[in-house]
Formats: C-alpha cells, structure tokens, sequence
C-alpha cells in the first residue's frame, strides 16, 4: 500500500496573522517564533505576541495560533489620554 501524502507539507502550520486590524489565515513553514521572524521577514526590534501573550524566539508556533506583531520604531499617530481631575 501507497501513501498519498506529501512530506513536503507535513510541518507546515496555518496561523491566523493580524494584517490591517483583522486576523487572516496565513501557511508558514516555520516552527518557532524565530523562524517565523525570518520567513515573514519581521524586524528583530519588534515585539511578537503570540495568543496575545510576547514571546521569545524560542517559543513553538501551534497549528491556529493567533499572532501579531508591532514594530518599536512606529512614529506618529494619535495618542489618547485621559485625565481625571480630583477637587
């Protein structure tokens, strides 16, 4: 008996990948938030949040897992602060 099933897309993962404020399913190779910087190409200075948790290169990307990621170097935009006076 004959396996029909490819190696070559046996460790490939879907994870679901914030791009422009939603989440859409991406396919990477990688198995570690490490790789994962080098294959999507994201700065070593920006923070990867993975279940909405920061995580270290070394942390293992599951198959589904949710992950963003923000550069340190962003300029402008609006900041909000409230302020809340006491008499």
């Amino acid at each position: 008996m004959t396996s029909s099933s490819n190696d070559s897309n046996s460790s490939s993962k879907t994870i679901n990948l914030l791009n422009n404020g939603e989440f859409t399913s991406r396919d990477v190779s990688s198995t570690t938030v490490g790789e994962l910087r080098n294959e999507l190409e994201i700065p070593t200075n920006a923070n990867v949040n993975v279940g909405g948790t920061i995580r270290q290169n070394d942390f293992a990307l599951t198959d589904g897992a949710y992950v963003a990621y923000t550069s340190n170097d962003k300029v402008g935009g609006v900041v909000r602060i409230k302020i809340r006076l006491v008499k």
